[in-house]
């Protein structure tokens, strides 16, 4: 079996390691899923697994099937992400976090072209698990910044 990764953020520094380790996934309306009552968020995402590819070797370059669990989501409000297309192919670029009111914690999950989740959260509780097994793939991401 491969080298899973599992990572779980309780603040700021560990959710810009699981930041890292996202940027570049791939997910779908269809994917995503918010239990209110429950009070989290689940998505499931193809990831780069940055930690394997050498920009020097892009041809070991592999993505596996990883989920993602945010807990503790006071309010969720959602920009660009159309429910009525399940299939639509969404990259995500990063996840940010700032102090929102009251001692909360506002999430907000960044994809391209102008989609966004933005998530109250009571504290900070996500989890990233692999699953299964990667696959190779030539199809690198890379962003223009300066845009």
């Amino acid at each position: 079996m491969t080298d899973l990764l599992k990572l779980y953020a309780m603040d700021v520094d560990d959710l810009q390691v699981i930041s890292a380790a996202l940027e570049g996934a791939i997910t779908s309306p269809g994917e995503i899923s918010y239990a209110a009552k429950a009070r989290q968020l689940s998505l499931t995402v193809s990831r780069m697994r940055w930690e394997k590819t050498s920009e020097r070797t892009p041809r070991e370059a592999s993505r596996i099937r990883c989920g993602v669990l945010i807990a503790d989501i006071m309010n969720i409000r959602s920009r660009g992400i159309p429910r009525d297309i399940p299939t639509l192919g969404m990259e995500l670029l990063s996840i940010h976090c700032k102090e929102a009111e009251e001692g909360l914690h506002q999430i907000s999950l960044i994809f391209a072209d102008d989609r966004e989740l933005e998530l109250t959260v009571e504290c900070i509780n996500v989890a990233l698990t692999d699953s299964g097994e990667p696959w190779t793939t030539d199809k690198i991401p890379t962003h223009d910044l300066e845009n």
